[in-house]
Formats: C-alpha cells, sequence, structure tokens
C-alpha cells in the first residue's frame, strides 16, 4: 500500500504534465509535429481587431446589438487580440444576420401548447485584414440555435434564448477564427 503523501505527489504531477502543454499540431520551434504545443491557437501575426454592430435584415430587432456584444465578450475571453475600433484595429470582423426562425419542438398534450421551442439564427461574417484587405476567415449561412420552454410551467421568454443564442454564435464564430493546423 502506498503513502498518502506518495499518492498526492504522483497525483499533482500528472496534474503539471496535463497543463504544460495543449494540443495544437506542429510546434515550428520543435520543427517536427510533436502532438503538443504552447503557442495559441489563434494566428499569431494580429493583435487587434475591430467588431462593428451586425448588420440585421430580419424583422427581429436587437438580436444584432446582443451577438455584437456577446462577440467582443467572447474575443477578450479567448483570443489574443484587444477589441478596438475600426481606425485603430489592424482587423475586423463583420457580419450580417440573414435569418431567424423559431421552430415548434413539441406540444403539451390535452392542450396542445407549445411546449418547447428552437430559436435559430443564420449569419454570414467575414474576418479581415484592414490592411492588405485579405480575407482571414469567412463563412455563409452560418447556423446556431438554443432551445427554450414558453409554457405556462416553466414560462421563458424569448430572450431567454436569444441571449442563448447570442452566446453560442460568438463562441461558434470566435472558433472559425482560429489557425488552421
Amino acid at each position: 500500500m502506498k503513502a498518502p503523501g506518495a499518492i498526492a505527489a504522483a497525483a499533482l504531477l500528472a496534474l503539471v504534465a496535463l497543463a504544460a502543454g495543449g494540443c495544437a499540431g506542429r510546434d515550428a520551434s520543435l520543427g517536427a509535429a510533436s502532438g503538443y504545443s504552447a503557442r495559441s491557437l489563434y494566428p499569431d501575426k494580429y493583435r487587434s481587431v475591430a467588431v462593428p454592430i451586425f448588420e440585421n435584415k430580419t424583422f427581429v430587432t436587437g438580436l444584432e446589438r446582443d451577438i455584437t456584444d456577446a462577440l467582443i465578450k467572447e474575443i477578450q475571453a479567448r483570443t489574443p487580440y484587444r477589441v478596438l475600433n475600426n481606425e485603430s484595429a489592424e482587423t475586423q470582423l463583420s457580419g450580417t444576420i440573414t435569418a431567424v426562425e423559431k421552430t415548434r419542438l413539441n406540444r403539451t398534450r390535452g392542450s396542445g401548447l407549445v411546449r418547447e421551442m428552437l430559436l435559430s439564427v443564420t449569419v454570414d461574417f467575414q474576418w479581415r485584414d484592414l490592411r492588405t484587405g485579405k480575407v482571414i476567415a469567412e463563412r455563409h449561412e452560418f447556423s446556431v440555435g438554443d432551445e427554450y420552454m414558453p409554457s405556462r410551467a416553466f414560462g421563458e421568454r424569448p430572450e431567454v434564448a436569444e441571449y442563448g443564442l447570442a452566446s453560442n454564435l460568438a463562441a461558434e464564430i470566435v472558433a472559425a477564427m482560429r489557425d488552421q493546423w
């Protein structure tokens, strides 16, 4: 039987080893595919990004501000980039909301009232280098959805789904900004 101190030391060593690096494919400093690297997952040749309010071609108002706000927060939390205004930034992430749909997922028995809804949004977005005009990443008809329960028992308002939708979309867009490795 091992001493409790030895087990704790082994567990600590394992945690330190796991925290030391993340899987990132090829490490340029090693010159070979090592499988692990401390290098950022995002292109390091950029330091800043501007995020203007998304254009909205739908009749659902306010969603463009929610998405833009969530996107700025996600960039600040997950990437090495600073969010600046258009005049100071090296890159710009812009987008257009092209569709918002509500889909009934199920109904309550007896009354037929809607129990669960899916709110989905479709956007086109583009991340562009403002110095060269080169498109770094772009997606068309990029869709994300979030469920909510409007029935009387739960009474979630559509704004709950809009908030979740904006957060989910921001996370997916920021993930699309990663380096291709």
